[in-house]
Parts: structure tokens; sequence; C-alpha cells
């Protein structure tokens, strides 16, 4: 097997200001085509406000509605902890809404386009060969920092509920607090020394 290895150069790298951009959207409110609109990251982080960016393959498949669904499930517990998230994928605007009436549902998160495919290269999960991304989860912090981010090729569904968990811990973490591994919400924090 040859394998060809390839510098592959990204705008996101966690520890530093995230790349902000505003995309075409389906909102939650409204009814059919007044559901388009736009959603502009560097005015929810300015509100201070984090991100939650998801990006996901494609629309009208299998693994994608599961996840997307439970992120949607999850939806008011990231509100709660100060979160906007948001669903990413190459498909258009009106394969977004579509996918919502028709099959997926109505979801209670802004429902993003990159069809340029800028975003998706920026933050490194853009397949060029198929001109979609991948599964990638991203938290950025109210003063525009990349906490996390994880990327998964193929077709294995991500867990949502660990992002929520992170985002408590990346929460906690800002505010001083000494997060210890394998942590979740109601338990204890390490004391400073």
């Amino acid at each position: 097997m040859e394998i060809e290895n390839k510098l592959y150069v990204t705008e996101a790298k966690v520890g530093k200001v995230a790349p902000l951009f505003e995309m075409e959207a389906i909102l939650p409110d409204g009814e059919g085509q007044d559901r388009f609109g736009t959603v502009d990251m560097e005015k929810l982080i300015k509100e201070g406000k984090w991100i939650v960016l998801y990006f996901y393959p494609l629309d009208f498949t299998f693994v994608c509605p599961t996840e997307i669904r439970r992120f949607n499930e999850l939806y008011s517990e990231f509100k709660n902890l100060g979160a906007e998230v948001i669903a990413v994928s190459t498909d258009s605007a009106h394969s977004h809404l579509a996918w919502q009436t028709h099959e997926l549902g109505r979801i209670s998160h802004p429902h993003a386009t990159d069809s340029a495919h800028y975003v998706s290269e920026a933050y490194g999960v853009l397949d060029e060969e198929k001109g979609i991304s991948w599964r990638g989860s991203f938290i950025i912090a109210p003063n525009g920092v990349l906490k996390h981010m994880s990327i998964n090729h193929g077709e294995g569904g991500r867990n949502v509920d660990e992002i929520l968990r992170l985002l408590e811990v990346f929460k906690n973490e800002i505010e001083g607090k000494l997060v210890p591994c394998g942590w979740t919400p109601g338990k204890e924090f390490l004391e400073k020394a």
C-alpha cells in the first residue's frame, strides 16, 4: 500500500481564535421560505455566546439524522449553558428545508449551508473529492477561542451527549475550576494546592 502524504493546513486551531462566518441558513422560526435567513457567528460571539458548530456529510442520509435529532433533543440544555448550536453541511438551504419538511422534522437551531465549501475548508472537514464535510464538532468560547475540535472520517456517528458534557467542562474551566478526567455534572472539582 502506497501512502501519499500532503500537507493540509486548516485555519481552525485549538487555543486560537476560531474562523467566524456568516452563513445562509434555515432558521427555526417561520413557515416555508420565510425560514430562509442567515446565522452570523461573529454576532453570536459579540453577544457573549458559546458556539457549538457541527458539520455532517449530507441531507437525506441515514446516520446524519440520528445526530441532528439528538442535537435537537438536547438543544434547550445547550441554550441553558449559553450556547448556540449550528448544523452545517455543503447541501443547499433548499435541500435543508425540503429535508426538514418531508423527513427529518423541524429542528430548533440554525441549519446552515456551506455550498461554497469555505467554512468546511477553514475547519478542516472538507472532503474535496466528494464535495462534502466530514463529521466535525467544534466548541467556541465567547471570547472566540476554539476550545475543542473533533473530526470523524467515515460513517460512524458522534456522541452528542459528550459534546454537551465537554461544553460544561470548558465553561467550568474558564471559570477557574480544575476539571478532572471523567468529570460529569454534579461531581466534585479538583482542589487547588
